[in-house]
């Protein structure tokens, strides 16, 4: 029985990843314009979105036994590399695991953006999430203005574009 339930959850990988591979960033209003969230990270220091008031953000929502969410990671991380100088941050919201597991898989895969913990999925639900993983990108204003479902490839010319976009806007813009 063991091996019917391994070998059902390997394709239901399997699955996932193929079936991912085509999203993109969408216009998404569905979600008031301002959202706001207050989470601690993994050594417990709490983070708001005033926080990052004046920078577009990239909000990430994942799990460590999501393989596409394991997949997107490292563009993640290079996303973030390419834009250093910008006024731009990326936020990893681990969904419904606890503290400790997050933090041993962070540093097992030596993963090395700011890692938010929404242990009771209340910040996963009120942002309308419902996949793994799930990413929206707010502008200057904390304003959400795109949404994926999924994994994407995060450092392709048309998300730096959009990026950029987003960190060129004027704040009277809108």
């Amino acid at each position: 029985m063991k091996i019917i339930h391994i070998t059902f959850f390997a394709i239901i990988c399997l699955l996932l990843t193929q079936v991912t591979d085509s999203r993109e960033l969408s216009p998404y209003t569905a979600l008031p314009d301002k959202i706001v969230f207050d989470l601690p990270d993994v050594s417990g220091k709490q983070h708001t979105l005033d926080d990052y008031r004046g920078q577009v953000v990239l909000v990430n929502f994942w799990a460590s036994w999501c393989p596409p969410c394991i997949k997107e990671m490292p563009g993640l991380e290079h996303l973030r590399q390419k834009l250093n100088d910008q006024p731009f941050e990326v936020l990893a919201v681990n969904v419904g695991e606890k503290k400790y597991k997050v933090w041993k898989f962070v540093k097992l895969i030596g993963f090395g953006l700011p890692v938010l913990l929404d242990t009771r999925k209340d910040t996963f639900k009120a942002w309308g999430a419902s996949v793994l993983p799930t990413s929206f990108l707010l502008d200057k204003q904390g304003r959400i203005r795109y949404r994926v479902q999924g994994d994407i490839e995060w450092n392709s010319e048309d998300v730096i574009s959009l990026i950029e976009q987003l960190i060129n806007e004027e704040e009277n813009e809108q």
